[in-house]
């Protein structure tokens, strides 16, 4: 019987731990470690909620126009711990740099096509720190803006953030994981 628990234990861990992938489907990361700015420019306000088969827009405005517009506000509210942890963590080679401005010569287009939003029961029954995190699955393009030329493009799929209470805390904590997996990625 203990075997059997430790096995189960081991699967549930297995499970939660669930990898994150960016991955470069053209162009180089090279272009990152240029002394480059860059603007981001998210498209995430209306994602398919993962499970639910509906769009954000049609799974909130079901409940309420008002938890809808809650969602876009987490959402938003979110971007700037992309940007932060991007300029803080960079290192090394990395001479790139976000900035927040339209009038970049690069924007960097992050397309959030799927999201699990995660749960606050996480906070009860949390196997691991990531348990009940918000995961978000996508696309990303870096665009010279001079030229309208798309320099490089990434996927990414199961970025998952830390644990929280709120959705708002597992957004920002979602786009803190991306900003951690584009660094990676630059090599």
């Amino acid at each position: 019987m203990k075997n059997l628990f430790a096995v189960l234990i081991a699967v549930l861990c297995a499970v939660s731990a669930q990898a994150q992938t960016l991955t470069y489907t053209s162009g180089k990361s090279d272009i990152f470690k240029q002394e480059i700015t860059f603007n981001v420019v998210f498209n995430d306000s209306n994602p398919i909620i993962d499970g639910k088969n509906q769009n954000a827009e049609e799974f909130y405005n079901a409940r309420s126009v008002q938890e809808y517009i809650n969602f876009v506000s987490d959402m938003e509210g979110a971007h700037p711990s992309f940007v932060t942890y991007y300029n803080e963590k960079r290192k090394g080679s990395i001479k790139s740099v976000i900035v927040i401005d339209a009038d970049a010569p690069y924007t960097l287009n992050v397309n959030v096509t799927t999201i699990n939003v995660g749960n606050g029961g996480g906070m009860v029954f949390a196997m691991n720190a990531k348990s009940g995190g918000a995961v978000i699955h996508g696309t990303m393009s870096l665009v010279d803006n001079s030229s309208g030329e798309t320099v490089c493009e990434m996927q990414f799929s199961g970025v998952k953030g830390m644990l929280g209470p709120k959705f708002s805390l597992r957004a920002i904590s979602v786009y803190r994981y991306l900003a951690d997996a584009l660094l990676k990625s630059i090599k």
